[in-house]
């Protein structure tokens, strides 16, 4: 994975809701969109990326790297497709 901007592979820390994609530190200081990231959630967000559908739910991260996940999930698909959703636990 690499920065959506300059497409640098380090230091991978913020996650760009405008330019959907991950951001390093400095490409990430000019866009208003960008939330941080934390280390298990950029894991998380390279294993569902790269790995096989049936493999997809076979990790485990920390509970408060879910709700960031779920806090990502939420803006992203309401500003992309512009209408607000509830999302009900799954578990």
């Amino acid at each position: 994975m690499e920065c959506v901007s300059c497409k640098n592979k380090e230091n991978l820390t913020f996650f760009s809701i405008k330019n959907n994609g991950l951001k390093c530190e400095n490409c990430a200081k000019s866009d208003k969109s960008v939330i941080r990231i934390s280390n298990a959630s950029l894991y998380a967000i390279r294993y569902i990326v790269m790995s096989e559908l049936k493999k997809l739910f076979s990790f485990n991260i920390p509970e408060e790297s879910i709700e960031e996940l779920k806090l990502i999930s939420k803006i992203y698909l309401e500003e992309k497709l512009e209408k607000s959703y509830k999302f009900e636990k799954i578990i």
